[in-house]
């Protein structure tokens, strides 16, 4: 049995770091589906046949079609590891879960330009929602400006019993300034994002340099 799951809204997946990934893959480990091929804009799920499996999602430098891209993806496949795809750098890999951690193929150089390269994501997205945000609210007053001079123009008719045309463009006035709300709040929440993620690159680097 397989399903299709949109790969989610650009803005979402952007914001979201590979850590959430691995915990919605597992999400869907839990009830019976087992991830099976990242491909274009959709994830293809299988029914499980109750082998355990872990996954990892991983930035890579070059894309998997490049020469260095297949000899990276061969080097992890010879761990015993299954290349699932990638979608905007981030590759998928499964392995039988065999109790070795996620992190195996995975030094403390690829973390640190992975999370960098996701930071980079984040900050990209969040200013991309506040010139959304931004552009909706512009929009939002310049109804509100063309409404008030209509109604100084109309001012003689709206006092005889006419109808207001403020009140008149309000609904879509207030459309626009909620659009612009929702645009801000995803800004914000890339913003967050975005520290959290650059929080996670100084403690890596941290730890790189005490190795070193």
């Amino acid at each position: 049995m397989l399903k299709q799951k949109f790969c989610l809204w650009w803005i979402w997946y952007l914001l979201f770091d590979n850590a959430h990934f691995q915990r919605w893959l597992a999400w869907h480990r839990k009830r019976g589906w087992e991830l099976a091929h990242v491909g274009g804009l959709f994830f293809h799920f299988t029914r499980g046949d109750g082998t355990d499996y872990r996954y990892y999602v991983q930035v890579m430098k070059d894309f998997p079609w490049t020469e260095q891209g297949r000899a990276y993806i061969a080097g992890v496949e010879g761990l015993g590891v299954t290349y699932l795809g990638c979608f905007l750098h981030r590759a998928y890999f499964r392995w039988v879960d065999d109790g070795r951690p996620e992190e195996m193929f995975s030094d403390l150089a690829s973390q640190a330009q992975e999370a960098r390269c996701v930071r980079s994501a984040q900050i990209f997205a969040a200013a991309l929602c506040a010139l959304g945000a931004a552009m909706q609210f512009y929009t939002a007053w310049e109804y509100l400006y063309a409404a008030q001079i209509y109604e100084e123009l109309y001012a003689e008719l709206i006092a005889a019993g006419g109808p207001s045309v403020v009140a008149a463009w309000m609904p879509r006035i207030a459309l626009e300034a909620v659009l612009g709300l929702s645009w801000l709040a995803l800004a914000v929440w890339g913003a967050s994002a975005a520290v959290r993620t650059h929080k996670k690159w100084k403690k890596i680097k941290d730890e790189q340099c005490i190795c070193e």
